[in-house]
């Protein structure tokens, strides 16, 4: 049996707004305790979440699928997901509260 670890880390917060690293593989065992870490930014106020996913992988194609429900956050929080991998793109491409970066320029100009 394969353990998976996932890993996230704040590297900036400037209310309403917060920059996690996430880094590891997203699993069925690592969705919900990664959707619950979220969960707890957004109940200390945070508003605009910037994850990198750069270093963030999927144990499996039908594990990126998972992504429609770790980033589900509420209609008054948006998450901008930097460098996520092309298969949790194409699950969450159309979410209103989800803006994807492919680079971390991008990101970095809407955080300033």
């Amino acid at each position: 049996m394969e353990i998976v670890v996932l890993q996230v880390r704040v590297l900036a917060e400037a209310a309403p707004r917060v920059w996690l690293a996430v880094s590891g593989t997203l699993a069925a065992s690592t969705g919900n305790p990664l959707h619950q870490r979220l969960r707890a930014c957004t109940d200390q106020g945070y508003r605009e979440l910037f994850l990198d996913l750069r270093q963030l992988r999927c144990a499996d194609t039908r594990d990126a699928a998972l992504a429609s429900t770790v980033f589900a956050l509420g209609s008054g929080v948006r998450c901008h997901l930097i460098g996520a991998p092309a298969e949790i793109c194409e699950h969450v491409a159309g979410d209103s509260h989800i803006i994807l970066h492919t680079r971390l320029g991008s990101a970095w100009r809407e955080w300033e």
